[in-house]
């Protein structure tokens, strides 16, 4: 009798391949859950996994139904046996990977993640999460499960009794309320990984990105996201020095990677990890309300580049092509700005500037220099870049290249991007001696000690800066490009997912011992489209009609800024003074959060507040349908110049 896989005697029963791929699944979401701790976990085992059964019953079943119908063709119906077979191993080693993924995002893969994933840079921040473990079950489980599946699912006879199981385990899982005393986090496992990824291409392929959205405003609405040449009388400077105090001549813009305010004890941090920003914020201006309009890093790269809104979820990138085919035409940068006035320009930064297209954008742009972590010659610490001490020495060379010329550097570090990596030979911090370990303490306290790390390399730029005579005419502006979550106070890691604060409020400290001989804190609003026009307003250079932001200075600007987040849930939000409002697009729910009682975004006052929540949804709305049509037609860009 004949052995193989297209045998007519005794042919591999898919239902049964759908069986054993149902238990590699269940297994999978068992090892996620952890320890069983109390009698119910079996029952929280079916509510997280009978999507995953479905699926797998699915598979076989219908696998069954398409070899049954080509029986009168054995070799291809032995065909579709093989195929199945196949499919069912790929998803048993796709179970492995999901985990992974959801252990380190606390999120299915998804064709949006798999977007941001693409590109070299990324290396580094998933072999660091691929683990001997993962990496023998990626190996182990695909080819025990298609061993037993090839052997096991030859029967001669239907077994009913293993699948009214699999069907009372879908019964008894469905039957739960699968929200119901779970987080966030613990709600996305109840999804089946298999499902979402095959659901979020379909969607984006399709470019079906966005729910129903908030349409209805005021026009006068929009006056504020207009280009500053449409502003009609609006004043072109705010800031006014002291009397006899002159403007500085310098500028150094420093974009930290994936900081926000959360873990800065310069913002209140239990955790000592900037040590030095908080002795120069004695000598600075320090916004405690300043944030990152999208958390993703080339969102605000085109924000503090070119003072634009980063766009929406469908319509991303400025930078791109736009629908006629014709480029879209960006606003000059603060370089080109201050180019022509005899200042010298350079983009620095130790990270891969080819990835996003960056260099490209910023060619032409106003820059005499623009380099990266190649053209320092520095050793690469992670796929992502070098250390941060590259970028600082390499500024500080910079500037010493022609001494007495007005300069402007913008400076963006790298090293503090997941994966964390501290200098080789460095001491680790612990950061939580006598505290309670936080939910992620090993990521955290990695990313703790890079901060710090990358705080003394800051200290040695402010030192330079002095012992070269040129602290007093010199600005330096720091920020960071987005927050970094580690699941406190929301069930969230990492950065891109959500609109929450620990994501989208940034540091922003603008520093000179002369304009500013005792520090203080400013509470305006804003965001990162403000940065060049609150530098050019401090430095007295004119601001161009094309940019969108105001000088944090400016009087009578508004006090609201705009958010937008587009990796797997598509969110928008509102911050107007002490208020935020977010508008989740992908299911329309909404919430309303009072910042000034409520900095941690835990209690929705959406109830409280019907009359605030409709004027927020105006004001989204108008922003929603201005950026829609200002990033869809470069002659409105151009017009604007």
């Amino acid at each position: 009798m004949s052995d193989s896989l297209t045998s007519v005697r005794r042919p591999v029963a898919l239902v049964w391949v759908g069986f054993w791929l149902a238990l590699v699944l269940i297994g999978a979401k068992a090892v996620s859950l952890g320890v069983p701790e109390t009698w119910g976990w079996p029952l929280e085992l079916a509510r997280v996994s009978f999507r995953d059964v479905l699926f797998a019953l699915a598979l076989g079943g219908v696998g069954e139904i398409c070899a049954a119908a080509c029986r009168r063709q054995p070799r291809l119906a032995g065909a579709v046996r093989v195929g199945v077979v196949a499919v069912a191993a790929g998803c048993a080693l796709f179970s492995v990977v999901a985990y992974g993924v959801f252990e380190s995002l606390d999120r299915p893969l998804s064709f949006d993640l798999l977007r941001l994933m693409r590109g070299a840079a990324v290396k580094s921040s998933i072999t660091d999460r691929l683990t001997w473990p993962i990496g023998l079950a990626m190996v182990a489980v695909p080819a025990v499960f298609f061993a037993v599946a090839w052997r096991g699912s030859r029967r001669r006879v239907f077994a009913p009794g293993l699948v009214g199981c699999m069907g009372a385990w879908v019964v008894v899982g469905a039957l739960q309320n699968p929200a119901a005393g779970l987080g966030r986090k613990a709600q996305r496992l109840v999804l089946s990984p298999h499902v979402e990824l095959l659901r979020s291409t379909l969607v984006g392929v399709a470019g079906r990105r966005h729910g129903e959205l908030p349409r209805e405003f005021l026009p006068e609405d929009q006056d504020e996201l207009q280009p500053f040449g449409n502003r009609g009388a609006a004043p072109r400077t705010g800031f006014q020095p002291p009397a006899n105090v002159a403007r500085p001549h310098n500028v150094i813009v420093v974009i930290l990677e994936s900081v926000g305010t959360k873990y800065l004890s310069l913002y209140g941090s239990r955790y000592a990890t900037t040590p030095h920003l908080a002795e120069e914020a004695k000598h600075a201006l320090v916004f405690d309300n300043v944030h990152a309009h999208a958390p993703y890093t080339f969102c605000t790269f085109m924000a503090v580049n070119f003072s634009i809104y980063p766009g929406l979820p469908w319509c991303y990138a400025p930078g791109g092509r736009s629908p006629d085919g014709g480029p879209h035409s960006l606003p000059p940068t603060l370089a080109a700005v201050l180019q022509p006035r005899g200042w010298r320009t350079a983009y620095l930064h130790n990270g891969d500037m080819d990835w996003g297209g960056e260099k490209v954008l910023l060619t032409g742009a106003g820059y005499d220099t623009v380099e990266d972590y190649h053209d320092f010659k520095a050793p690469e610490l992670t796929s992502w870049g070098a250390e941060d001490r590259y970028l600082i020495d390499r500024l500080i060379q910079w500037i010493d290249e022609k001494p007495g010329q007005p300069f402007l550097a913008y400076c963006w570090t790298d090293q503090t991007h997941n994966p964390y990596v501290r200098r080789p030979g460095s001491r680790s911090v612990d950061f939580f001696q006598g505290q309670p370990p936080p939910a992620h303490r090993e990521a955290l306290g990695k990313y703790l000690n890079v901060l710090h790390e990358t705080d003394e390399h800051l200290g040695r730029l402010f030192a330079a800066l002095r012992a070269r005579g040129l602290a007093d005419d010199t600005l330096v502006v720091v920020t960071g490009d987005h927050g970094e979550a580690f699941a406190d106070p929301h069930d969230q890691q990492g950065h891109g997912f959500s609109i929450w604060q620990e994501e989208v409020n940034v540091p922003f400290m603008v520093w000179n011992p002369r304009l500013f001989p005792e520090g203080r804190r400013e509470p305006a609003v804003g965001g990162h489209v403000d940065l060049n026009p609150t530098v050019a307003d401090l430095v007295g250079a004119e601001v161009p009609d094309a940019w969108q932001g105001h000088s944090l200075f400016a009087s009578g600007r508004p006090e609201r800024t705009f958010f937008v987040a587009s990796v797997d849930d598509y969110l928008l939000g509102i911050r107007e003074e002490r208020w935020k409002y977010i508008f989740e697009a992908t299911s329309g729910h909404e919430s309303l959060f009072d910042l000034a009682a409520d900095p941690g975004e835990q209690r929705n006052v959406l109830a409280a507040e019907p009359a605030r929540v409709r004027r927020l949804r105006q004001r989204l709305a108008a922003w929603i349908a201005f950026e829609e049509q200002f990033l869809a037609a470069p002659a409105t860009a151009a017009a604007a110049r």
